[in-house]
């Protein structure tokens, strides 16, 4: 049987940082799923202007604790098909490539990524 997958956007990481999200909560429906992030929500999370480094620390040990997919050619390879046939910007275009090589669920509470439509292409909101 397949684990579930989920890649996180960085707007749930944000509200994971702001306790706006209790992810653990959210996850408990999916017992021994697997959470991603890729490196565009890694810069974008850590990119905050003016981010203490009591800020930076916990952000940098949240996002230790999920799989950090890297950007491979088969990622690179599906953003190109992706941004050749829909108007996204190129990180959304990484996240929904990711979910699409990863047969992963993004969790995102931007509705642009969740009403995206894409063959293999599943997104959720978290709240």
């Amino acid at each position: 049987m397949n684990k579930t997958r989920f890649i996180l956007d960085s707007n749930v990481i944000i509200d994971i940082l702001n306790r706006n999200l209790d992810l653990l909560t959210f996850l408990e429906d999916f017992p021994n799923c697997e959470v991603y992030i890729n490196p565009i929500v890694y810069i974008e999370v850590l990119s905050k202007p003016d981010m203490s480094e009591r800020e930076e620390a916990a952000a940098r040990s949240l996002m230790d604790s999920f799989k950090l997919i890297e950007i491979d050619e088969p990622i690179c390879e599906t953003t190109i098909k992706i941004r050749r046939t829909k108007e996204l910007r190129l990180p959304d275009a990484i996240i929904v490539a990711s979910a699409i090589i990863l047969n992963a669920t993004v969790l995102s509470n931007d509705s642009h990524l969740r009403d995206y439509q894409y063959t293999g292409y599943n997104a959720s909101a978290t709240r």
